[in-house]
């Protein structure tokens, strides 16, 4: 997603249709690395895990738009905007999983994922701007893979 957002942000004009492309696979692959996750989970934790649905969710999600790439050129930010909201609160669940464990530093996390869920409410209430617009959206998405990426490692960290 960092290379699609620095993609949005160089060549907004050009980049619309493979923007859907790239956005339609990147999250196909996400929803793979949830699956992944999902089976490598020992069973007794799995109660409470939804990374097999959001993987599978992801998968049909990215299908659907590498489809109809065409036609939704109009709606990209839509789309952008509506990932990252979504992602930002499953972000934000982690967050309140792992606040019972007194090491962890929740706090970021849940910081984080508001943040980038009020990137996410941006891009979705102002996708009428055009293409500046567009180049916009890729400096947020920029921005939130980043955060993401510094989340991700955090947590990786914390329960190694």
């Amino acid at each position: 997603m960092l290379i699609l957002a620095i993609f949005l942000i160089i060549a907004p004009i050009s980049s619309s249709i493979t923007a859907i492309y790239m956005f339609g696979i990147f999250i196909i692959a996400d929803g793979i690395m949830h699956i992944v996750s999902y089976c490598k989970t020992k069973e007794e934790d799995r109660l409470m895990n939804f990374e097999f649905a959001e993987g599978i969710l992801s998968i049909l999600s990215g299908a659907l738009i590498l489809f109809s790439a065409r036609y939704l050129v109009a709606v990209l930010p839509i789309l952008i905007g509506t990932w990252i909201i979504i992602k930002s609160i499953i972000k934000m669940q982690i967050s309140l999983n792992i606040r019972t464990d007194m090491q962890s530093n929740w706090i970021l996390v849940l910081v984080l994922s508001i943040i980038s869920l009020i990137l996410g409410i941006f891009i979705l209430f102002n996708p009428m701007f055009g293409y500046i617009t567009i180049s916009i959206m890729g400096i947020f998405l920029a921005i939130y893979e980043v955060l993401n990426i510094i989340e991700s490692i955090y947590i990786l960290n914390k329960f190694k």
